[in-house]
């Protein structure tokens, strides 16, 4: 994962394109798509250029990122890549012009792994269980009481 002055160049570089593409009816195009945080292959070398120019020659600040430059062109799926089940695609759809194709073994990799994010992470499954062993005792003693 790349340090936040890094991610804060690339929220410039994403801001800097979209000021320069103009408007476009077509929700494909170059332009509209770096609105999600998408960079176009037609783009993709001219913005990488951009952004290592920018880390290059500008000072960015190394506070932690807030949640609003998170949010902004898709910056968090970018420091957490391992975080996505499968690969964006440019769809044809209106509304959604970026989708996500991946396969089933995609979806258990990033939902069921084993590190500390995963649900079915160790600490989680001992929690349940500790859990589970908790309520049973107190409805073995609720009916102790009961009778």
């Amino acid at each position: 994962m790349q340090s936040p002055s890094y991610y804060r160049a690339r929220i410039s570089a994403f801001r800097y394109f979209i000021s320069q593409g103009g408007e476009s009816k077509d929700r494909n195009s170059p332009n509209e798509l770096l609105k999600y945080g998408v960079i176009h292959p037609d783009i993709a070398d001219e913005f990488e250029k951009y952004l290592t120019r920018l880390v290059a020659e500008y000072t960015f600040s190394e506070l932690p990122l807030t949640f609003t430059e998170l949010c902004s062109f898709n910056t968090w799926f970018a420091m957490h890549p391992e975080k996505i089940a499968g690969k964006e695609i440019i769809t044809t759809s209106r509304e959604f012009p970026i989708g996500i194709k991946g396969t089933k073994e995609d979806v258990i990799r990033v939902v069921g792994s084993s590190d500390k994010t995963g649900i079915n992470n160790k600490n989680n499954q001992q929690n349940r269980i500790r859990i589970a062993k908790a309520k049973a005792q107190a409805k073995i003693k609720l009916l102790k009481l009961i009778k």
